[in-house]
């Protein structure tokens, strides 16, 4: 990069010529580097030449505003940390800078031991951001790597495996005592346990890269969760968990993929189950207005710790509950949070231990489809 040096680099954008060379003399007397720019264009030149690690950038310039400034560097350079200078400090400029992509704002007028302050506090939020920025990029190389590990050299070993499992059950299971023969179901129900592991691991990877949801098309939420009801209540009878149902008539069908909008009413249900004692109620409801669908499934168990719950979607994160059934992967509530924003909606999680925990999908109301059942 050309000008670019080992010391950090500040870029000051103002049209006051004492302010700039303030600025400068300054931050250059605490060891950065520093380029100075009359107006908006010239800084916007001087910015995508240089590359600058922080820009102060004044709100009020003729010709072009430092907002727009602000906008542009934002998306040209996107670790580049940007500081409103104004004399117009208000809460209403500072918001909107902020939303333009500014870090900081800097009053007018201001000491230069403000000035070096915001600095540093500017370069060290820019460290963060890298460093954060690296750390995500690594997470998904290995996610990437561990899914090939996956596809290639876990899938078919397990595929060979149940086969020999299934011959060996044919051909000797009237030889083997009781014993044997309940050892041979664990490890078999295990194996089944891997494989669905394997397959919903590979299905989260399908969504990310955008080949799981082939086709969208009019689904309708009463229609698919009644399914899901009809599939897990067999289990849900066996359990002695009741399950009561609340939803609105009329609900205005939406544009989706009904079999993995399915699956994820079938994992919560059967969450649900994992987690409620015999005896309990497991609740479901859809409700709909002018803007969203709402789809809550909540239950009597347990609950979740609340230090916990923020990390409740992640892959492979469980918490195992005293009513628990079985074990799970820790892969379904990151399905279903995938196939949530497949769909452009949203999960969030409610709960408190020994109070149960509640479900809720919501995804945007399909307004004209709504207005057309009027």
């Amino acid at each position: 990069m050309p000008g670019k040096t080992d010391k950090p680099l500040i870029l000051i954008i103002d049209d006051e010529e004492p302010l700039r060379d303030g600025c400068r003399q300054v931050l250059e007397k605490s060891g950065y580097e520093v380029l100075t720019a009359e107006h908006g264009a010239e800084g916007i030149k001087i910015a995508r030449e240089h590359m600058p690690d922080v820009a102060f950038v004044d709100l009020k310039m003729p010709n072009m505003s430092g907002m727009e400034v602000m906008e542009i560097l934002s998306k040209d350079i996107p670790d580049i940390i940007l500081v409103m200078i104004t004399g117009y400090a208000s809460i209403l400029s500072a918001v909107e800078a902020m939303q333009k992509g500014a870090y900081d704002y800097l009053p007018k007028p201001f000491s230069p031991d403000q000035l070096r302050a915001i600095t540093k506090r500017a370069l060290d939020h820019r460290a963060l951001k890298i460093e954060a920025k690296k750390l995500k990029e690594e997470k998904e190389m290995m996610e990437k790597n561990f899914i090939t590990f996956v596809s290639h050299e876990m899938r078919s070993p397990l595929v060979v495996v149940r086969q020999y499992f299934e011959t060996l059950k044919e051909i000797a299971s009237d030889k083997f005592d009781k014993d044997v023969k309940e050892i041979i179901e664990r490890c078999n129900k295990r194996l089944q346990n891997l494989e669905e592991m394997v397959e919903h691991w590979l299905d989260i990877s399908r969504i990310g890269d955008g080949t799981f949801l082939q086709k969208k098309e009019k689904v309708n939420l009463e229609s698919i969760m009644k399914r899901a009801i009809e599939e897990m209540t067999p289990l849900c009878q066996k359990r002695g968990i009741t399950i009561k149902t609340e939803i609105s008539r009329n609900l205005p069908p939406l544009m989706g993929d009904e079999e993995s909008l399915m699956r994820v009413f079938t994992n919560l249900i059967g969450n649900a189950t994992k987690y409620t004692p015999e005896g309990g109620a497991i609740d479901i409801s859809i409700q709909s207005d002018n803007y969203y669908n709402t789809v809550k499934v909540a239950d009597s168990g347990c609950g979740i710790p609340q230090d916990k719950l923020p990390f409740i979607c992640e892959p492979f994160f469980r918490v195992k509950g005293k009513n628990e059934k079985e074990r799970g992967s820790g892969l379904g509530l990151a399905f279903c949070k995938k196939i949530m924003e497949s769909h452009h909606g949203r999960i969030e999680i409610l709960s408190k231990e020994n109070e149960g925990t509640t479900c809720i999908l919501t995804f945007p109301a399909d307004i004209n489809a709504k207005n057309n059942q009027k």
